[in-house]
């Protein structure tokens, strides 16, 4: 058996571990059943924002190299699950749509040349790196002329008149960017729908989604030859996604329409909200679509504190239900930006674009632990352990191998006898670390 730990220390420290046969052995347990499985995981990683991808076309032709190893490569995260922001976001370098006139119901002038300057680079080059990515996408707003409020900021809702042309235009955007090699998956409805904020946002209820998604989105892309595609609500908050998901769900049709439930991370925990989605819906994809350290919240520089924030809520989302887990910004300047309405955040990954400089952030090293171990198609499994303050989430990867994720926040090292049937071994955490164990 192999172990990596890290902590602020080290990154991946490893070690060889052999199992003895101990029968008697009864105290201080973290035991594994991996004959009993649940969800299965699609993959990780993280968003490729115009943020992100405005970046690292700052950066030098090596950095690049390094950006992309980073998170792509075979030494790297392994990301293999990505997010891309339809028309603008907050991190974008400006409010932008794909179609402007609101008499071109053709969608004559409808173009993602804007895309094409970073965002669709950045994401051909992550290609080249990391084989067979995965890709999700999702709308902030739609443009300001089919909006209430006029723009595409500040909430706002969309008018019902224009539901049919804005379905059109999502389809679209996913054929536009099948043409250059880039296959959406999943769509959700809308970022953040219970929201009025600063920056590009737009207004749904549930039932509103539902709506969208059985009248009008799933019939454009069916008709654009997007049948497999799968549509997701919410994307957003877990306090609300039991509430959201049981609203979006009440009829048949949208049981049968709608594939899954996406949210973030942002109002807390509430694992048992997502806990119970997931047995009131098991049939549902469950997608961490975004969360990231807020400036306007967090301190910039306690790195074990945001470190620990992505283990906690990983390992808490896992044995929620999670089938996969998406990070916001891939990669952003030293300011926490660009945001073109200053809602600066915190990265795994950034960027010093003036010295040509990264800077790699502690809690990269912590998604690593899950990402670069978990392989798409793994099951989670059951994890028994004697006490709180060692907090696991346990696999069996598509080849049978297992690999247990734990995580200790206490001040204080940690001993436990990891187990499964008869054969154990005595082992220890550090104070502040996690560890991944694979065998």
């Amino acid at each position: 058996m192999k172990s990596y730990t890290t902590n602020q220390n080290v990154a991946f420290a490893e070690e060889t571990w052999e199992f003895v046969v101990r029968s008697g052995s009864e105290m201080k347990q973290v035991r594994v059943y991996p004959e009993t499985t649940y969800q299965e995981v699609l993959g990780l990683g993280g968003a490729f924002t115009e943020a992100a991808a405005y970046t690292y076309a700052q950066m030098g032709e090596e950095k690049k190299k390094e950006l992309l190893e980073l998170y792509f490569g075979e030494h790297g995260n392994r990301y293999n699950f990505c997010r891309i922001h339809i028309q603008s976001c907050d991190f974008a370098l400006g409010n932008y749509a794909y179609v402007e006139d609101a008499a071109d119901v053709a969608l004559e002038t409808f173009s993602i040349d804007r895309d094409k300057k970073y965002i669709i680079p950045l994401i051909k080059d992550a290609q080249k790196v990391g084989k067979d990515i995965l890709f999700l996408a999702s709308p902030w707003s739609p443009p300001a002329f089919m909006k209430t409020n006029g723009e595409m900021n500040h909430g706002g809702k969309l008018k019902k008149e224009f539901y049919g042309m804005w379905a059109e235009m999502v389809a679209r955007f996913v054929t536009e960017y099948q043409k250059e090699g880039i296959t959406v998956s999943r769509l959700t409805v809308q970022n953040e729908p219970n929201a009025v904020q600063k920056w590009d946002s737009c207004l749904y209820t549930g039932a509103e989604e539902a709506e969208f998604a059985c009248d009008y989105l799933r019939k454009e892309l069916d008709a654009a030859g997007h049948n497999e595609v799968k549509i997701n609500v919410w994307d957003h908050n877990k306090e609300r996604v039991l509430d959201r998901a049981r609203e979006s769900f009440a009829t048949e049709e949208a049981k049968r329409v709608i594939d899954g439930i996406a949210f973030h991370w942002y109002t807390g925990d509430h694992f048992e909200a997502l806990q119970q989605t997931r047995n009131e819906f098991p049939d549902k994809e469950l997608i961490f679509t975004e969360g990231c350290v807020e400036y306007s919240r967090f301190a910039s520089d306690n790195q074990t504190a945001h470190a620990e924030m992505y283990a906690h809520d990983m390992i808490g989302n896992f044995n929620a239900g999670m089938n996969a887990y998406l990070d916001w910004n891939i990669y952003l300047d030293d300011a926490g930006g660009p945001n073109h309405v200053g809602n600066f955040c915190d990265a795994p990954v950034m960027c010093n674009v003036a010295e040509d400089e990264i800077d790699v952030k502690l809690s990269y090293y912590y998604i690593g632990h899950f990402s670069r171990f978990i392989r798409p198609g793994a099951k989670r499994v059951l994890v028994s352990r004697y006490t709180e303050d060692i907090e696991t989430a346990g696999f069996v990867n598509p080849n049978g191998g297992r690999v247990l994720v734990l995580l200790n926040r206490t001040e204080q090292p940690k001993n436990f006898t990891l187990a499964e049937d008869d054969n154990v071994c005595d082992m220890e955490i550090g104070a502040h670390s996690i560890m991944t164990l694979c065998w």
